[in-house]
């Protein structure tokens, strides 16, 4: 308080002082003055000494940043309490923002996020007085009582004392005298004579990539731990870039666009990346802004973040850097400034390296591809007078991992499987589609022969983007042709995918603009497979079981294995044998004259046809039927559930005891009815892996 102040408001208490003596010397005896009208006398009196200058209202400001708070505040409060609060943290190392609204000198009336923040880092640093009495781990960004108490102790700055003085008028009164006491020191800073205890890497900063256009990777950082005697605040950092393997005469510059410097996660300082110059040995001292506070005893980290060009040569591409902290200085409580050049990892010749890359490899971004579980499998019933169109043949799902990324366009295997008639895509169908989240595109389709290694069309100009962490579906359809012979006919089967080849030709561009390379696209949508009929059938798996009768000796065993699945027509009538038989063929293809349905029993890992038996039985309620020629004869839209019973009887023969399990591969069906249905038989094997029995052991 200056001189003059202290003169001018002392002549104010005393004027006040001698009116007030004068008013009560000369009362009338006779009439004693009420309470209320000494107050109004008080009053006049201080009206006109607010009208000779002075005021009858203290303001409550006490320094730099300091108010007296009396309001408790939260997110979305308003009003010049908040502008105070913000005021108060922006003086108090706990900045509310580094530059507009909020910052030091622009100071808002509007309790938002970033003045939450400010105030968990303050009930954080002040946690014992704060939190602690509250039952609390964290700050809350509530400005409540306890945070008020806090702030206020802080700006009384020298504690409290009281005394006793003499009022005048009718009786004695209580004043304000001087004392002394414990406070905070320089800026917010508590303690005495205060130094940097030790300074450790960050072990997880370590050979860090900087992506092109990437902003603020965190490269290289310091922990650092305050002695107990002061806190500390951080004011400045000298850094070194040094150039290493590849960089060549290249300047920093060319690789970066920004440096920034964070205190405990809070930006310090954010400057051009050509303030590093290769004539300063790539050295440069940054000055930090006020708030980088690390309380005594405890640690805090000093990081450094570096942001990439956006447009990265590509033979800077992989290029390394080393970063090297040569010095901190910092402000203890005494107001000392310390610079700190050898303690622990500091100025200690090794630095941490970086690298710069593109996008995608810093990022580690991504483009994964697989295969979904309701991927189209089996018989897709057709018109044979007509085009069937937007006939679903394959379902994969894409994923971007690391970032965005951009599918421009997308090739498409479609290969011949079985039936070999058709030889050209055009034969199968005429045009061919796909649909990614409700977007579609199209492609009209050539004379390509497909064969078994298939022929590949490519959906061109898809400009589709997948968000970071977003998986979509990609479904894939075509518009069928109808039957004709020659060309294409009941049974011609396709496999439609998406391969590793069609993967390494696919274009897509990461959020930066770049091409993924091979090493970032993985997986593959690879179909089952399809086969067209105008008439067919429908497989449902139902059941599976497996019992085992034991021996009366050694090594006789005997098992049965019951497998249950319906089948349906489909397009017209067709005919199902009603007998199997027992193949060591895991991939059967069509059947040859009464081999009826086809089984595998495996002995562990082989399949064996010794000492079996076996017998199928259908369900006539859907409509099933025998036929003239003893098959199942089903009509259009009838059913019947089928069921394969099989033995297996042990004997006393050395190998036979083990694990017993048998799979079906294979369902006979026709669409003429003929003896043991010799003439056009057909093998469904079409996504049966389910439909096989769990293991038992036969001794």
């Amino acid at each position: 308080m200056s001189k003059a102040l202290t003169t001018n408001i002392a002549s104010i208490v005393l004027s006040v002082a001698l009116v007030l003596g004068f008013a009560f010397a000369f009362a009338a005896p006779a009439k004693g003055q009420t309470v209320a009208e000494l107050q109004a006398q008080v009053n006049a009196l201080l009206a006109q000494i607010a009208a000779l200058g002075g005021t009858s209202t203290p303001t409550t400001s006490m320094g730099s940043g300091c108010f007296t708070f009396t309001m408790t505040l939260q997110q979305g409060s308003t009003g010049t309490e908040v502008m105070n609060l913000q005021k108060f943290l922006n003086g108090h190392g706990f900045m509310v923002a580094a530059t507009g609204a909020g910052s030091a000198g622009n100071e808002t009336t509007t309790f938002g996020p970033a003045t939450k923040a400010a105030v968990i880092k303050f009930q954080n640093a002040y946690a014992a007085n704060i939190l602690t009495p509250l039952g609390l781990t964290a700050g809350t960004g509530y400005w409540g009582s306890a945070s008020i108490a806090q702030a206020n102790a802080i700006c009384a700055g020298t504690g409290t004392g009281t005394g006793t003085g003499t009022g005048t008028g009718t009786g004695t009164g209580t004043g304000t005298g001087t004392g002394t006491g414990t406070g905070t020191g320089t800026g917010g800073l508590q303690g005495g004579a205060g130094s940097i205890n030790d300074a450790d890497y960050i072990s997880s900063l370590n050979n860090e990539k900087v992506g092109e256009d990437e902003a603020d990777v965190e490269v290289a950082g310091l922990e650092l731990e305050a002695d107990n005697g002061s806190d500390i605040e951080l004011v400045a950092v000298t850094l070194n870039f040094s150039p290493g393997s590849g960089v060549g005469s290249n300047d920093f510059e060319e690789y970066a666009d920004e440096v920034s410097i964070l205190v405990d996660g809070m930006e310090v300082a954010r400057v051009d990346a050509d303030m590093f110059q290769d004539d300063d040995n790539f050295d440069r001292t940054i000055s930090l802004d006020a708030g980088g506070i690390i309380r005594a005893g405890d640690t805090g980290d000093l990081v450094v973040a570096v942001s990439g060009v956006n447009n990265i040569d590509s033979s800077d591409v992989g290029d390394t850097w080393n970063l090297e902290f040569e010095s901190v200085r910092f402000r203890d409580a005494q107001g000392a400034t310390i610079t700190d050049s050898t303690t622990g990892d500091i100025n200690d010749a090794t630095g941490r390296n970086f690298t710069f890359e593109t996008f995608a490899t810093a990022a580690d971004v991504e483009l994964k591809a697989r295969v979904d579980s309701d991927t189209p499998e089996g018989i897709i019933t057709i018109d044979d007078t007509s085009d069937t169109d937007g006939v679903e043949v394959l379902r994969f799902t894409l994923e971007a991992e690391g970032g965005d990324i951009r599918i421009r366009d997308l090739p498409i295997n479609f290969a011949t499987s079985s039936g070999n008639t058709a030889d050209t895509i055009a034969e199968i169908f005429s045009s061919a589609y796909v649909e990614i989240e409700g977007e579609e595109w199209s492609e009209s389709v050539s004379q390509a022969v497909v064969g078994a290694s298939g022929a590949t069309i490519t959906f061109d100009d898809l400009d589709y983007t997948i968000d970071e962490g977003d998986s979509v579906e990609v479904v894939v359809s075509v518009d069928v042709n109808d039957t004709e012979a020659g060309s294409f006919v009941d049974g011609d089967a396709m496999t439609v995918s998406f391969t590793a080849d069609n993967r390494r030709v696919l274009t897509a561009e990461d959020e930066t603009g770049e091409d993924l390379g091979e090493a970032d696209k993985t997986g593959t949508g690879n179909g089952d497979e399809v086969a067209f009929y105008a008439t067919g059938i429908a497989v449902t798996f139902v059941s599976a079981s497996e019992s085992v009768t034991t021996g009366t000796g050694v090594g006789d065993d005997a098992g049965t294995f019951t497998i249950k699945f319906r089948v349906e027509a489909v397009g017209d009538t067709v005919y199902v044998a009603d007998t199997s038989e027992a193949t060591t063929d895991e991939t059967p293809t069509n059947a040859t004259t009464n081999d009826g349905h086809q089984y595998i029993v495996y002995q562990g890992s082989s399949a064996t046809t010794l000492n079996l038996s076996d017998v199928v039985t259908y369900t006539t309620s859907g409509g099933a039927s025998n036929s003239s020629q003893g098959n199942i004869q089903l009509d259009e839209g009838d059913s019947t559930e089928i069921t394969l019973s099989v033995s297996r009887t042990n004997n006393s023969t050395t190998g036979h005891a083990g694990l017993y399990q048998v799979s079906l591969v294979g369902i006979e069906w026709s669409t003429t009815d003929s003896s043991g249905l010799a003439t056009s038989p057909q093998l469904y094997t079409f996504d049966l892996d389910e439909f096989e029995t769990d293991p038992v052991t036969l001794n």
